[in-house]
C-alpha cells in the first residue's frame, strides 16, 4: 500500500499536468485551477476516509467539521439569530470530527467499499449537488471540481494496485485486486446500496457529458515527451 505523502504527491503532479491545458483552453480561471487543485489533491486521499486514524481521514475530517456546518447553516438555518448559529455549528462539528469519523471508521474495513471505482463516483456526484446548489456554481465548473475528485480518487486505487506488484519478483502481493475495482467483496449489500445510490442521484443530477467530452480532448493533446 502506497503511504499518505505518495498518494499526496501523485496527486498534485498528475492533477497540475491536466490543470495546464484546461486552463490554457479556457476553461479554468487562475483561481478555479488552485480550486481545481484542491479537489484533485482531496479527491487523491479520500479512499482512506475508512481509515479512523490514518493522516488523511483525520485531515479531511477536520476540513469537514469546519466547513460542512457552514455550508449547512447557509443552506437551511440563515435566517436565525446568531447565537443560535454558533450552538448548531459546534453541534454540527462534533457530530462531523468525533460521531461520523468514529462511526465510519466501526462499520467500514480498510479497502472496503471506500476503494471501488462506483464510490469516487459517488463522490463525484456529491461534488456536484454541493457546487451547483449550495454554492451556486455554474454547471461547466461544477462538472470539472467532479472530474477532479474523480480523477483523484482514480490515482489513489490504480497507486495501491501498483504497489500490490512485486517488481523485483515479478509476482502479486495478497493485497493485488484489494483496491481498484468495481464491488466489495465483503460487503455484497453495501455495494448494491452504492449502485443504487448513484442511479437515484443520476436522474436528479445528471452528469454532463458533452463537458467531460471536452476535458478528455484536451487532455489527449498533451504530449509527454
Amino acid at each position: 500500500m502506497a503511504s499518505f505523502q505518495q498518494h499526496l504527491n501523485l496527486s498534485v503532479i498528475t492533477s497540475g499536468v491536466i490543470i495546464v491545458p484546461l486552463h490554457n483552453a479556457g476553461f479554468l480561471t487562475p483561481n478555479e485551477a488552485v480550486i481545481a487543485l484542491i479537489f484533485g489533491v482531496i479527491g487523491g486521499v479520500l479512499p482512506d476516509l475508512d481509515l479512523e486514524y490514518s493522516k488523511p481521514s483525520q485531515r479531511l475530517f477536520q476540513i469537514l467539521s469546519i466547513f460542512s456546518p457552514m455550508l449547512i447553516i447557509i443552506y437551511f438555518f440563515k435566517e436565525i439569530p446568531v447565537l443560535y448559529n454558533i450552538i448548531i455549528w459546534f453541534l454540527l462539528s462534533f457530530f462531523f470530527y468525533f460521531i461520523l469519523r468514529k462511526t465510519l471508521g466501526q462499520l467500514t474495513v480498510h479497502r472496503g467499499i471506500f476503494h471501488t471505482i462506483p464510490m469516487g463516483i459517488l463522490f463525484a456526484q456529491i461534488t456536484i449537488f454541493i457546487s451547483k446548489n449550495i454554492l451556486h456554481q455554474s454547471d461547466l465548473f461544477s462538472n470539472i471540481l467532479a472530474f477532479f475528485i474523480f480523477f483523484g480518487f482514480m490515482t489513489h486505487l490504480i497507486l495501491d494496485e501498483i504497489f500490490s506488484i512485486n517488481i523485483y519478483g515479478i509476482k502479486m502481493k495478497k493485497s493485488f485486486g484489494t483496491a481498484f475495482k468495481l464491488y466489495a467483496k465483503n460487503n455484497i449489500i453495501g455495494t448494491i446500496i452504492l449502485y443504487i445510490l448513484i442511479l437515484l442521484i443520476y436522474k436528479y443530477i445528471p452528469i454532463n457529458i458533452d463537458i467531460y467530452i471536452h476535458i478528455f480532448k484536451i487532455i489527449s493533446k498533451i504530449k509527454f515527451f
